[in-house]
């Protein structure tokens, strides 16, 4: 049993130190793409969206 403790604690260490190297690596590189991508919001949820058509088909008019 104290040989599984210690692979399990290895595991969750080494999985701990990989964690932390990724986000140390992100933090340092930053956001990946141009920096319209990073401006720019969402559309709103209530946008009809693909041409003013809804849930049917139907276009509203």
């Amino acid at each position: 049993m104290n040989g599984t403790a210690a692979k399990v604690g290895a595991y969750v260490v080494g999985l701990a130190f990989a964690f932390a190297a990724a986000f140390g690596i992100g933090s340092a590189v930053g956001p990946v793409g141009s920096a319209a991508d990073q401006t720019e919001s969402p559309a709103p949820a209530s946008d009809a969206g693909h041409g003013g058509m809804d849930m049917n088909g139907d276009t509203g008019d």
